[in-house]
């Protein structure tokens, strides 16, 4: 989600702004020089709305223009000024802001310079290339990640993928195989054919022949008519070959003919007729082409391993997982239709804490869990379900475990309550008023989720009862 920081003195002004742009921003506040430079070092700061008098001073804003834009050349700012004097907004302009509204402002005439700003900062902070951030492997899949093992690996994708050697793909569960394979066949010159992904070890040992290279009529009981196999049905593109490991030994037999003459006969069938296709084969057993413990033959992994792409472990990766994250954030908003879903600095710190034996699918997992199981779209470390963290990690300091029990207190509080905050606040021996600033305090809302796993959002009503 795009993060807007409104810049304004006046508090009931910023609340009213707050309140109008917070389905279509995150929004942050603050009101003075040292607290705009403060809020841009903590958080990525895409757009700032700023009001040019503060702290007692006409022009303290341009002097805001001139720290931010120095700093922070993409944030795009937008002036709100009640000074009447045209050469205001002008030399505010000339100094780096992007535009400037006379006060009172209108908000969907905000609304709609702030979109107009988002648009473009977007298309000046485009990456030269798209190795820098991602590498997209069709409409629907992406690699992430901006680490030096990850950058290695797309420029090493981009002058692979116009050839038509055979890769092996190799490394963890969960590290982004498929999606490395897509990425081969997305920029090749085979894009605009099948890619057709087979799991070796998915398929039934006493089926996974005619599968791969189909049958002929009669060819076994039951076979009624001729059936085109799998590799023959990825003609003209790419055959994606998961689990090579997993193979049975006598079929490799078969698959390492066909690689060596692109020509396939169908089971029971007599006659070959040759197949145009790309072979991408991908395991996760280190073992693989060792002599002697190898599940695969060694002149079928030779004839595979052309060129050989190792995908590093999140762990060798620790600079993505919040990159990675965020993405799969933007994707989640959409489907689960939560527009203001974000993760707590707590929840960030979290994940670049754990481990991630389960690489990246266990990341994209946890955090769509989470995003079913939070309080008012925030996600915490206690809906990732993360478990302890590593001995060897450093520890949070007193008042950050401190805020993180209270937090989760009062939300297994509420959640007993059935979102009740009489009886919550009775329950746990608080006062109401108490109870209402302990939520303000951690962040949670009175517009909390029906997500609640136990109980109902907190209703107007009682909002207004206190």
């Amino acid at each position: 989600m795009v993060n807007l920081l409104i810049v304004e003195d006046n508090r009931a002004l910023r609340d009213q702004l707050k309140w109008g742009l917070k389905d279509d921003y995150h929004v942050l506040e603050s009101d003075s020089l040292e607290s705009t430079m403060k809020a841009m070092a903590d958080k990525e700061i895409h757009l700032l709305c700023l009001d040019l008098g503060l702290e007692n001073k006409a022009d303290r804003g341009l002097d805001i223009i001139d720290a931010v834009k120095l700093a922070y050349a993409t944030t795009k700012i937008i002036v709100m000024t009640s000074n009447r004097n045209e050469n205001m907004g002008s030399e505010a302009v000339l100094r780096g802001a992007f535009d400037y509204l006379q006060k009172p402002v209108n908000l969907d005439e905000l609304k709609v310079v702030l979109a107009r700003a988002e648009r473009l900062r977007r298309l000046e902070t485009l990456p030269a290339s798209p190795a820098e951030s991602g590498l997209p492997g069709d409409s629907d899949f992406l690699m992430i990640g901006r680490s030096a093992p990850m950058l290695a690996i797309f420029q090493t994708i981009r002058k692979l993928a116009p050839t038509d050697v055979s890769v092996l793909i190799t490394g963890e569960s969960g590290t982004g195989k498929e999606l490395c394979a897509r990425a081969l066949h997305y920029h090749s010159a085979r894009r605009n054919e099948a890619f057709v992904p087979i799991n070796c070890g998915s398929i039934p040992e006493t089926l996974i022949e005619s599968e791969l290279f189909g049958y002929v009529k009669g060819a076994f009981t039951g076979a009624s008519a001729d059936k085109r196999g799998l590799i023959a049905s990825a003609e003209g593109g790419t055959l994606f070959l998961d689990e090579i490991g997993e193979m049975p030994l006598g079929l490799q037999v078969k698959l390492l003919r066909f690689l060596q003459d692109r020509h396939l006969q169908p089971l029971g069938g007599t006659e070959l007729y040759k197949v145009d296709v790309r072979v991408i084969a991908a395991t996760n057993r280190p073992d693989l082409g060792r002599e002697g413990v190898s599940p695969l033959r060694s002149d079928l992994y030779y004839r595979l391993s052309e060129f050989e792409i190792r995908l590093p472990s999140l762990r060798e990766r620790e600079e993505d997982v919040l990159h990675i994250a965020r993405h799969v954030l933007d994707v989640t908003r959409v489907r689960f239709r939560q527009s203001r879903l974000r993760l707590s600095p707590r929840a960030e710190k979290a994940l670049t804490r754990h481990d991630w034996p389960g690489n990246v699918r266990e990341l994209c997992n946890k955090l769509n869990r989470a995003a079913i199981l939070c309080v008012d779209q925030v996600i915490e470390p206690a809906d990732l379900d993360l478990g302890e963290p590593n001995p060897g990690m450093a520890m949070g300091g007193f008042k950050e475990a401190r805020l993180e029990f209270e937090r989760r207190y009062l939300l297994q509080a509420l959640r007993q309550a059935q979102g009740n905050i009489s009886t919550a606040a009775r329950r746990m021996g608080l006062s109401r008023p108490a109870v209402y600033d302990l939520m303000k305090k951690l962040g949670i809302s009175l517009e909390t989720e029906t997500r609640l796993k136990e109980g109902p959002s907190f209703s107007e009503d009682e909002a207004g009862s206190v």
